[in-house]
């Protein structure tokens, strides 16, 4: 084998890696979304994507693992939607209520998919662990920087950022999760409504 032959071989491995990690993702995912986590064994993702089980244990771990790495790219594509909808030039409080329609209009594009991570994740250890963190470091990160920005600019009263975000995305989620478990109705604008009153208060209004 010569060495141009050679560097090909392994320049295609990073390549076959990702295609086959890919359809181990989106199978896992199809197979979670229609059963469920505890009815979706790894034999029938590996069946569903082409792959053996093996494979999904060198690229993912345990079934355990795999689904919080699906939980995982779930958020952060919510992050990016989240980030791509927010006009840095605005004033801090309308930035602040795009970010709760963004946040929302995320959940109601993806209702399907979400609400089966909020169904299933809720017990799972790892999975949990790795749902918060990303739903604090990355989808949240954005408010947080909203907030920081107000405050140093005095459109906001000063206050500890954290617990700022946290009320306000304590309010989109309590909504989200009473139309997940409980069937209510969800209105955007009815619940982005509800945060300009905690909006008014950090202006002072």
């Amino acid at each position: 084998m010569t060495t141009t032959q050679t560097t090909q071989v392994f320049d295609s491995q990073p390549a076959r890696d990702d295609d086959v990690r890919a359809r181990i993702f989106a199978g896992a995912l199809r197979l979670f979304s229609q059963r469920g986590f505890a009815a979706t064994s790894l034999r029938e993702v590996a069946e569903e994507a082409g792959a053996s089980k093996p494979m999904i244990y060198y690229y993912f771990g345990s079934k355990e693992d795999l689904y919080g790495s699906i939980v995982q790219e779930i958020l952060e594509e919510m992050a990016t939607a989240i980030r791509q909808r927010l006009a840095p030039g605005a004033p801090p409080h309308e930035r602040l209520l795009e970010f709760c329609r963004a946040y929302l209009d995320y959940f109601m594009s993806n209702e399907d998919v979400i609400a089966l991570v909020l169904r299933e994740v809720f017990g799972l250890g790892d999975a949990m662990r790795r749902f918060s963190e990303t739903l604090g470091e990355q989808v949240r990160r954005p408010l947080d920087e909203i907030l920081e920005a107000g405050m140093e600019s005095g459109v906001f009263h000063a206050d500890h950022v954290g617990r700022c975000a946290t009320a306000i995305t304590g309010v989109l989620n309590m909504f989200i999760l009473a139309h997940v478990f409980g069937g209510t109705r969800l209105d955007a604008d009815d619940i982005v409504h509800q945060v300009e009153y905690y909006a008014a208060g950090l202006r002072g209004n």
